[in-house]
């Protein structure tokens, strides 16, 4: 169980996860607890760090300030175990088998996996052996040299995610003050719904795109031998409710998709309405909708659309949309030009500093860049055969 800052923001709060955790183990399960920082703790030693050196602090200096909000939950949680008859005990980066092993990448370290797992089923399998219910401080790693990092956002979903995977659970529960993952943001949208299942990899884009529940660099940490749900402390059964994460994340960098696109390029008549690029969008999906033509990608301004569709039916496309969009008398294109033998190569979930390396790899193209873009975080790329 990963105990989110949230969920832990109060003494009751804490005093109720340690009630249900007791019972979870007097019903015979064996159960790691990995503890956020309580609150916006973390947050604030930011803050007030960053005040206190004028800007001017280091991040190796700030890990290990910064390492201490996960510290001394993980021994307050412990004590709220230990109110309730539990035998519990802290894990501590200062501790000679610490588990979490990290590069040193302060501020936004990346686990060692191999090392990590080795240490975390000797560290833990150990405990249990005793009795002891673990008590594992999240977002905290240590270098091979002793040195403690962070682990970034969403450290402590990566440990949780590392701990599951090397002692074989069967559920990780990510327990925090909402519901599940929400349709949309309920400080944007009211009333959203709680999405009762979602898979690894759509949750990817979610992540991507502002959605906090869960922060993409622990989702690669999915190997889909557990299952993850997302909880709220309120609930009777935290095994019961919330969101339920299934499958793995696609950890692979390059992803070619052996399929030739035809991408049509539709002219708008007038760049100067954005109301023409709107009504040319809805003709083409209703029309490619009512022939059955797959849309695979469609990318815009208020210039011009492409359309990628596979390259079998681009001859049809084209004249369907040509009918529909001017010779049927709408008159709100100009023109459609049609490229066919386009090979489509997907790069996806790129962490942002692999971004530079890998665009660079595109120089070996065997082909004539035609186009490239990013929808989240997957890069597009599309080139033609060079003639």
């Amino acid at each position: 169980m990963k105990l989110g800052g949230k969920a832990l923001s109060e003494g009751e709060r804490a005093r109720q996860l340690a009630e249900k955790i007791n019972f979870e183990l007097k019903d015979g399960k064996k159960v790691v607890v990995i503890v956020s920082a309580v609150g916006d703790t973390t947050d604030r030693l930011i803050d007030y760090s960053a005040k206190a050196c004028n800007g001017e602090i280091s991040l190796k200096d700030l890990d290990e300030i910064l390492a201490m909000g996960e510290r001394t939950s993980a021994r307050v949680f412990t004590a709220a175990l230990k109110a309730h008859g539990v035998n519990a005990k802290f894990l501590d980066p200062l501790d000679g088998d610490w588990p979490i092993i990290t590069d040193d990448n302060f501020g936004n370290a990346n686990p060692i996996e191999d090392e990590c797992i080795s240490r975390i089923r000797g560290k833990i399998e150990k405990m249990f052996s005793e009795n002891i219910t673990p008590v594992v401080p999240g977002f905290i790693g240590k270098t091979k040299h002793g040195e403690i990092t962070t682990l970034g956002r969403g450290g402590s979903d990566t440990t949780a995610f590392l701990v599951g995977k090397a002692l074989g659970a069967s559920e990780v529960l990510l327990v925090t003050d909402v519901d599940g993952i929400l349709s949309a943001d309920p400080k944007i949208v009211p009333n959203p719904e709680r999405i009762k299942e979602i898979s690894a990899e759509k949750l990817m884009y979610l992540c991507d795109v502002g959605n906090k529940f869960l922060h993409r660099k622990a989702l690669k940490f999915l190997d889909g031998s557990f299952k993850v749900r997302v909880t709220s402390y309120k609930f009777e059964r935290l095994d019961y409710e919330g969101t339920l994460i299934k499958g793995f994340a696609n950890k692979n960098s390059t992803s070619k998709q052996n399929k030739l696109l035809a991408a049509l390029t539709i002219l708008t008549e007038n760049a100067s309405d954005t109301s023409d690029i709107s009504e040319v969008c809805s003709t083409i999906l209703q029309a490619t909708t009512r022939n059955k033509i797959p849309v695979l990608m469609l990318t815009a301004d208020i210039n011009a659309l492409i359309l990628y569709v596979h390259d079998k039916d681009a001859q049809k496309t084209a004249r369907i949309l040509h009918y529909d969009l001017l010779s049927n008398g709408k008159g709100k294109i100009l023109s459609i030009a049609v490229k066919r033998g386009v090979t489509w190569t997907k790069i996806p979930f790129m962490e942002e500093e692999n971004i530079r390396k890998e665009i660079g790899t595109l120089k070996t193209c065997e082909g004539k860049l035609f186009s490239i873009f990013t929808i989240a975080s997957d890069i597009h790329v599309l080139t033609e055969q060079k003639s």
